[in-house]
């Protein structure tokens, strides 16, 4: 499944992000796991269209985590760096 992950701006201004896994955790964990191919897999299978209709739904702004990784709120203006907010909600060394 594709990582549909929600972020809530300071502001209350709701995203659902789409975060490629070679971005998260490429670097970090396991470097048997083709994280690229796993990617490619989920795009391929729908997956990433399904986060956009999720986000659609929950009336959520959707973001592409694979074009960019930071965001800018489009209410307020505060900036995030996706990968590093998410990799420490995510994962814990």
């Amino acid at each position: 499944m594709a990582l549909g992950l929600s972020y809530r701006c300071a502001c209350g201004k709701k995203y659902k992000i789409y975060m490629p896994k070679h971005k998260l955790f490429g670097e970090i964990v396991s470097r048997a796991v083709d994280w690229l191919a796993v990617d490619a897999r989920e795009e391929a299978e729908g997956e990433v269209e399904e986060v956009k209709r999720l986000a659609h739904m929950s009336r959520c702004t959707y973001v592409d985590g694979g074009s960019t990784e930071r965001l800018t709120c489009t209410e307020c203006s505060q900036e995030i760096d996706l990968k590093t907010h998410f990799r420490s909600h995510l994962v814990k060394i």
